[in-house]
Protein backbone atom coordinates (compact mmCIF):
# COMPACT_ATOMS: atom_id res chain seq x y z
CA UNK A 1 0.00 0.00 0.00
CA UNK A 2 1.25 3.37 -1.03
CA UNK A 3 2.00 6.27 1.83
CA UNK A 4 -0.39 8.16 0.61
CA UNK A 5 -3.72 5.46 0.03
CA UNK A 6 -2.37 4.40 3.86
CA UNK A 7 -2.59 8.01 5.07
CA UNK A 8 -6.53 7.78 3.73
CA UNK A 9 -6.69 4.72 5.39
CA UNK A 10 -5.91 6.26 8.74
CA UNK A 11 -7.57 9.04 8.06
CA UNK A 12 -10.97 7.18 7.94
CA UNK A 13 -10.14 5.06 10.71
CA UNK A 14 -9.32 8.22 12.95
CA UNK A 15 -12.12 10.06 12.05
CA UNK A 16 -14.72 7.57 12.53
CA UNK A 17 -13.86 6.80 16.01
CA UNK A 18 -13.94 10.21 16.71
CA UNK A 19 -17.57 9.88 18.52
CA UNK A 20 -15.79 6.68 20.58
CA UNK A 21 -12.87 8.91 21.79
CA UNK A 22 -15.27 11.85 22.76
CA UNK A 23 -17.65 9.74 24.80
CA UNK A 24 -14.73 8.15 26.73
CA UNK A 25 -13.29 11.68 27.71
CA UNK A 26 -17.22 12.77 28.56
CA UNK A 27 -17.42 9.58 31.14
CA UNK A 28 -13.47 10.11 32.40
CA UNK A 29 -13.60 13.97 32.74
CA UNK A 30 -16.56 15.83 31.69
CA UNK A 31 -19.45 14.06 34.13
CA UNK A 32 -17.65 13.91 37.52
CA UNK A 33 -17.33 17.93 37.07
CA UNK A 34 -20.98 18.09 36.30
CA UNK A 35 -21.75 15.78 39.68
CA UNK A 36 -19.58 18.20 41.42
CA UNK A 37 -21.44 21.38 39.83
CA UNK A 38 -25.15 20.20 40.68
CA UNK A 39 -23.63 19.15 44.42
CA UNK A 40 -22.57 22.70 44.90
CA UNK A 41 -26.16 23.67 43.68
CA UNK A 42 -27.91 21.71 46.58
CA UNK A 43 -25.50 21.94 49.02
CA UNK A 44 -27.65 23.21 51.62
CA UNK A 45 -30.10 19.87 51.47
CA UNK A 46 -29.64 16.77 53.26
CA UNK A 47 -27.45 13.75 52.52
CA UNK A 48 -30.44 11.73 51.53
CA UNK A 49 -30.87 14.14 48.61
CA UNK A 50 -27.75 13.88 47.60
CA UNK A 51 -27.33 10.54 47.10
CA UNK A 52 -30.77 10.75 44.84
CA UNK A 53 -28.99 13.01 42.56
CA UNK A 54 -25.65 11.12 42.64
CA UNK A 55 -27.75 7.98 41.66
CA UNK A 56 -30.52 10.06 39.52
CA UNK A 57 -26.88 10.76 37.06
CA UNK A 58 -25.84 7.61 37.27
CA UNK A 59 -29.21 6.36 35.57
CA UNK A 60 -29.46 9.33 33.23
CA UNK A 61 -25.73 8.95 32.25
CA UNK A 62 -25.47 4.58 32.34
CA UNK A 63 -22.52 3.30 29.99
CA UNK A 64 -24.35 0.51 29.19
CA UNK A 65 -26.81 2.73 27.39
CA UNK A 66 -24.09 4.08 24.95
CA UNK A 67 -23.23 1.09 23.15
CA UNK A 68 -25.80 0.49 20.81
CA UNK A 69 -25.89 4.46 19.70
CA UNK A 70 -22.11 4.51 19.41
CA UNK A 71 -22.10 1.71 17.30
CA UNK A 72 -24.60 2.88 14.87
CA UNK A 73 -22.81 6.39 14.58
CA UNK A 74 -19.59 4.74 14.11
CA UNK A 75 -20.65 2.77 11.10
CA UNK A 76 -22.13 4.82 9.63
CA UNK A 77 -19.65 7.35 10.23
CA UNK A 78 -17.11 4.62 8.52
CA UNK A 79 -19.16 3.88 5.70
CA UNK A 80 -19.39 7.76 4.56
CA UNK A 81 -15.56 8.07 5.04
CA UNK A 82 -15.09 5.27 3.26
CA UNK A 83 -16.87 6.55 0.55
CA UNK A 84 -14.67 9.92 0.67
CA UNK A 85 -11.26 9.04 1.10
CA UNK A 86 -11.61 5.42 -0.02
CA UNK A 87 -14.15 5.68 -2.96
CA UNK A 88 -11.18 5.06 -5.46
CA UNK A 89 -10.82 1.50 -3.95
CA UNK A 90 -14.46 0.28 -5.56
CA UNK A 91 -13.01 0.88 -9.02
CA UNK A 92 -10.27 -0.49 -11.26
CA UNK A 93 -7.23 2.23 -11.64
CA UNK A 94 -7.23 4.38 -14.54
CA UNK A 95 -4.94 2.88 -17.28
CA UNK A 96 -1.82 5.40 -16.56
CA UNK A 97 -1.83 4.04 -13.09
CA UNK A 98 -3.43 6.75 -11.50
CA UNK A 99 -5.96 6.55 -9.30
CA UNK A 100 -8.59 9.44 -8.70
CA UNK A 101 -9.52 10.71 -4.63
CA UNK A 102 -12.96 11.66 -4.25
CA UNK A 103 -11.91 14.46 -1.66
CA UNK A 104 -9.39 15.93 -4.18
CA UNK A 105 -11.00 15.35 -7.88
CA UNK A 106 -14.17 16.96 -7.54
CA UNK A 107 -15.89 16.12 -10.43
CA UNK A 108 -13.23 14.80 -12.46
CA UNK A 109 -13.70 11.45 -10.60
CA UNK A 110 -16.64 11.16 -12.38
CA UNK A 111 -15.43 12.25 -15.61
CA UNK A 112 -14.25 8.68 -16.78
CA UNK A 113 -14.18 7.16 -20.58
CA UNK A 114 -16.14 3.65 -19.26
CA UNK A 115 -19.67 5.80 -19.51
CA UNK A 116 -21.39 3.40 -17.51
CA UNK A 117 -19.91 4.62 -14.68
CA UNK A 118 -20.03 8.18 -14.77
CA UNK A 119 -23.48 8.24 -12.40
CA UNK A 120 -22.49 5.70 -10.34
CA UNK A 121 -19.43 7.95 -9.77
CA UNK A 122 -20.96 10.87 -9.63
CA UNK A 123 -23.49 9.20 -6.61
CA UNK A 124 -20.75 8.06 -4.60
CA UNK A 125 -19.24 11.64 -4.72
CA UNK A 126 -22.30 12.98 -4.20
CA UNK A 127 -23.03 10.79 -1.03
CA UNK A 128 -19.44 10.92 0.35
CA UNK A 129 -19.27 15.26 0.28
CA UNK A 130 -23.03 14.98 1.98
CA UNK A 131 -21.67 13.34 4.54
CA UNK A 132 -18.60 14.78 5.47
CA UNK A 133 -20.89 17.98 5.91
CA UNK A 134 -23.15 15.73 8.06
CA UNK A 135 -20.30 14.48 9.81
CA UNK A 136 -18.42 17.95 11.10
CA UNK A 137 -21.25 19.10 11.57
CA UNK A 138 -22.20 16.39 14.09
CA UNK A 139 -18.93 16.52 15.58
CA UNK A 140 -19.28 20.61 16.22
CA UNK A 141 -22.42 19.59 17.66
CA UNK A 142 -21.44 16.60 19.77
CA UNK A 143 -18.43 18.84 21.36
CA UNK A 144 -20.66 21.45 22.26
CA UNK A 145 -22.77 18.83 24.18
CA UNK A 146 -20.03 17.69 25.43
CA UNK A 147 -18.74 21.03 26.87
CA UNK A 148 -21.85 21.89 28.32
CA UNK A 149 -22.08 18.50 30.10
CA UNK A 150 -25.32 17.39 28.40
CA UNK A 151 -23.67 14.26 25.72
CA UNK A 152 -26.75 11.91 26.10
CA UNK A 153 -26.84 8.69 24.54
CA UNK A 154 -29.76 9.55 22.09
CA UNK A 155 -27.78 12.60 20.13
CA UNK A 156 -26.05 9.77 18.39
CA UNK A 157 -29.10 8.08 17.04
CA UNK A 158 -29.80 11.64 15.90
CA UNK A 159 -26.39 12.77 13.96
CA UNK A 160 -26.77 9.07 12.41
CA UNK A 161 -30.21 9.76 11.28
CA UNK A 162 -29.36 13.02 9.81
CA UNK A 163 -25.94 11.70 8.26
CA UNK A 164 -28.47 8.95 6.51
CA UNK A 165 -30.97 11.90 5.52
CA UNK A 166 -28.46 14.31 4.46
CA UNK A 167 -27.15 11.79 1.54
CA UNK A 168 -30.25 11.19 0.30
CA UNK A 169 -31.78 14.66 0.24
CA UNK A 170 -28.42 15.32 -1.93
CA UNK A 171 -29.21 12.95 -4.71
CA UNK A 172 -32.90 13.45 -4.66
CA UNK A 173 -31.94 16.97 -5.63
CA UNK A 174 -28.84 15.82 -7.92
CA UNK A 175 -31.42 14.43 -9.83
CA UNK A 176 -33.88 17.58 -10.35
CA UNK A 177 -30.76 19.34 -11.01
CA UNK A 178 -30.62 17.54 -13.96
CA UNK A 179 -26.76 16.82 -13.78
CA UNK A 180 -26.76 13.73 -15.62
CA UNK A 181 -27.00 15.63 -18.47
CA UNK A 182 -23.78 15.73 -20.91
CA UNK A 183 -23.49 19.54 -20.27
CA UNK A 184 -23.26 19.39 -16.57
CA UNK A 185 -21.20 16.03 -16.60
CA UNK A 186 -18.00 18.24 -15.15
CA UNK A 187 -19.66 20.57 -13.01
CA UNK A 188 -18.86 20.73 -9.06
CA UNK A 189 -22.10 22.55 -7.81
CA UNK A 190 -23.63 19.69 -6.81
CA UNK A 191 -20.72 19.11 -4.39
CA UNK A 192 -21.13 22.13 -2.80
CA UNK A 193 -24.76 21.71 -2.45
CA UNK A 194 -24.18 17.99 -0.98
CA UNK A 195 -21.96 19.64 1.49
CA UNK A 196 -24.21 22.58 2.59
CA UNK A 197 -27.16 19.67 2.31
CA UNK A 198 -24.92 17.33 5.16
CA UNK A 199 -24.36 20.39 6.96
CA UNK A 200 -27.78 22.13 7.28
CA UNK A 201 -30.53 18.98 6.00
CA UNK A 202 -33.42 21.30 6.97
CA UNK A 203 -32.52 23.90 4.36
CA UNK A 204 -31.60 20.73 1.96
CA UNK A 205 -35.11 19.44 2.32
CA UNK A 206 -36.66 23.12 2.10
CA UNK A 207 -34.69 23.33 -1.32
CA UNK A 208 -35.86 19.63 -2.51
CA UNK A 209 -39.55 20.78 -1.63
CA UNK A 210 -39.03 24.05 -3.43
CA UNK A 211 -38.10 22.31 -6.61
CA UNK A 212 -40.66 19.85 -6.66
CA UNK A 213 -43.59 23.07 -5.55
CA UNK A 214 -45.07 21.95 -8.86
CA UNK A 215 -45.94 18.43 -8.09
CA UNK A 216 -46.78 18.82 -4.12
CA UNK A 217 -49.33 22.06 -3.00
CA UNK A 218 -47.45 24.42 -0.28
CA UNK A 219 -48.80 23.20 2.24
CA UNK A 220 -48.05 26.61 4.32
CA UNK A 221 -50.69 28.48 2.31
CA UNK A 222 -53.11 26.41 4.59
CA UNK A 223 -52.12 26.80 8.02
CA UNK A 224 -52.10 29.58 10.67
CA UNK A 225 -48.40 30.89 11.29
CA UNK A 226 -46.32 28.56 13.06
CA UNK A 227 -44.30 30.85 15.11
CA UNK A 228 -40.68 29.41 14.54
CA UNK A 229 -38.34 28.78 17.67
CA UNK A 230 -35.48 31.08 15.42
CA UNK A 231 -37.81 34.30 15.98
CA UNK A 232 -37.19 34.28 19.49
CA UNK A 233 -33.98 36.25 20.27
CA UNK A 234 -31.10 34.55 21.71
CA UNK A 235 -32.21 31.03 20.13
CA UNK A 236 -29.34 29.64 17.75
CA UNK A 237 -29.53 26.45 15.49
CA UNK A 238 -27.52 24.80 18.30
CA UNK A 239 -30.46 25.57 20.68
CA UNK A 240 -32.77 24.58 18.27
CA UNK A 241 -31.59 21.53 17.70
CA UNK A 242 -31.19 20.74 21.38
CA UNK A 243 -34.96 21.88 22.04
CA UNK A 244 -36.23 19.75 19.14
CA UNK A 245 -34.79 16.44 21.18
CA UNK A 246 -37.29 17.08 23.92
CA UNK A 247 -40.09 18.08 21.85
CA UNK A 248 -40.31 21.63 21.61
CA UNK A 249 -40.14 22.74 17.80
CA UNK A 250 -41.76 26.15 18.06
CA UNK A 251 -42.25 28.91 20.24
CA UNK A 252 -45.78 27.22 21.31
CA UNK A 253 -44.49 24.67 22.32
CA UNK A 254 -41.94 26.51 23.87
CA UNK A 255 -44.59 28.43 26.03
CA UNK A 256 -46.18 25.79 27.33
CA UNK A 257 -43.39 23.15 28.54
CA UNK A 258 -43.10 22.74 32.10
CA UNK A 259 -40.37 25.35 33.43
CA UNK A 260 -39.46 23.20 36.12
CA UNK A 261 -38.72 20.21 33.29
CA UNK A 262 -37.26 22.60 31.39
CA UNK A 263 -34.40 23.27 33.64
CA UNK A 264 -33.70 19.49 34.64
CA UNK A 265 -34.01 18.05 30.73
CA UNK A 266 -31.65 20.92 29.42
CA UNK A 267 -28.10 22.36 29.80
CA UNK A 268 -28.73 26.09 29.54
CA UNK A 269 -28.55 28.40 32.58
CA UNK A 270 -32.33 29.18 34.19
CA UNK A 271 -32.23 33.00 33.07
CA UNK A 272 -31.24 32.22 30.07
CA UNK A 273 -34.37 29.79 30.02
CA UNK A 274 -36.79 32.06 31.62
CA UNK A 275 -36.32 34.93 29.01
CA UNK A 276 -36.85 32.77 26.08
CA UNK A 277 -40.22 31.27 27.57
CA UNK A 278 -41.37 34.14 28.48
CA UNK A 279 -40.82 35.70 24.85
CA UNK A 280 -42.72 32.30 23.49
CA UNK A 281 -45.62 33.40 25.92
CA UNK A 282 -45.51 37.34 24.48
CA UNK A 283 -44.96 35.63 20.65
CA UNK A 284 -47.53 32.99 21.08
CA UNK A 285 -50.19 35.96 22.35
CA UNK A 286 -49.07 38.47 20.29
CA UNK A 287 -47.84 36.79 17.15
CA UNK A 288 -48.32 40.21 14.72
CA UNK A 289 -47.08 42.64 16.64
CA UNK A 290 -43.91 41.39 18.65
CA UNK A 291 -41.94 43.56 16.18
CA UNK A 292 -43.28 46.39 17.95
CA UNK A 293 -43.47 45.41 21.47
CA UNK A 294 -39.70 45.01 20.96
CA UNK A 295 -39.27 47.70 19.70
CA UNK A 296 -41.04 50.10 22.84
CA UNK A 297 -38.97 47.82 25.66
CA UNK A 298 -41.44 45.04 25.68
CA UNK A 299 -39.32 41.71 25.08
CA UNK A 300 -41.42 39.01 27.16
CA UNK A 301 -44.73 38.86 28.52
CA UNK A 302 -43.04 39.75 32.28
CA UNK A 303 -42.33 43.11 30.48
CA UNK A 304 -45.66 43.55 29.27
CA UNK A 305 -47.03 42.47 32.58
CA UNK A 306 -45.12 45.18 34.17
CA UNK A 307 -45.98 47.92 31.91
CA UNK A 308 -49.45 47.50 32.05
CA UNK A 309 -49.82 47.10 35.99
CA UNK A 310 -47.24 50.42 36.30
CA UNK A 311 -48.97 52.30 33.33
CA UNK A 312 -52.82 51.35 33.98
CA UNK A 313 -54.06 54.49 33.54
CA UNK A 314 -51.89 55.22 30.32
CA UNK A 315 -53.13 51.87 28.75
CA UNK A 316 -54.19 53.10 25.89
CA UNK A 317 -51.06 55.10 25.25
CA UNK A 318 -49.57 51.87 25.41
CA UNK A 319 -52.23 50.30 22.39
CA UNK A 320 -51.59 53.07 20.27
CA UNK A 321 -47.93 52.25 20.19
CA UNK A 322 -47.59 48.74 19.98
CA UNK A 323 -50.53 49.16 17.70
CA UNK A 324 -52.56 46.73 19.60
CA UNK A 325 -56.55 46.74 20.40
CA UNK A 326 -57.10 48.56 23.70
CA UNK A 327 -59.31 45.97 24.45
CA UNK A 328 -56.87 43.02 23.67
CA UNK A 329 -54.44 44.63 26.23
CA UNK A 330 -57.03 44.66 29.24
CA UNK A 331 -58.18 41.35 28.10
CA UNK A 332 -54.44 39.53 28.25
CA UNK A 333 -53.63 41.66 31.53
CA UNK A 334 -56.78 40.21 33.11
CA UNK A 335 -55.29 36.11 31.74
CA UNK A 336 -51.71 37.42 32.90
CA UNK A 337 -52.94 37.94 36.46
CA UNK A 338 -54.75 34.60 36.82
CA UNK A 339 -51.68 32.42 34.79
CA UNK A 340 -50.12 30.64 36.86
CA UNK A 341 -47.53 30.00 34.94
CA UNK A 342 -46.70 33.21 34.88
CA UNK A 343 -46.40 33.97 37.97
CA UNK A 344 -44.09 31.04 38.74
CA UNK A 345 -41.82 33.04 36.14
CA UNK A 346 -42.21 36.04 38.07
CA UNK A 347 -41.00 34.26 41.18
CA UNK A 348 -38.23 32.94 39.10
CA UNK A 349 -36.96 36.35 37.83
CA UNK A 350 -37.10 37.63 41.03
CA UNK A 351 -35.03 35.18 42.60
CA UNK A 352 -32.42 35.37 40.03
CA UNK A 353 -32.48 38.68 40.48
CA UNK A 354 -32.04 38.59 44.14
CA UNK A 355 -28.94 36.28 43.82
CA UNK A 356 -27.45 38.42 40.80
CA UNK A 357 -27.93 42.06 42.94
CA UNK A 358 -27.57 40.38 46.56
Amino acid sequence: MSAPHLLETLATLALSSFFIIITISFFKFRLARKQEELENILLSVDQESLNNLKNHISTEFSPKDYILPLTFITMVTFIGLYFLFLGWSLYKPATDGFVKSVLLAGSDFWVDPIASQVIEKRSVSIVAWSILGSFLGGAQYTYRRYATIDLTPGIFFSIGIRMILAPTLSLMISFLMGINEPENASSNIILVIAFLTGLFPERGLKMLLDKTSSIFPDEHKFKIQTLPLQAIEGISYLHRLRLNEIGIDNAQNLAQFNFLMLIIKTPFPARILLDWVAQAKLMTQFPGHINQLRESGMRTALDLKDALEMCHDEIESISETVDINKINLLIYQQKLSGDRSISLLGMFNETLEHRITG
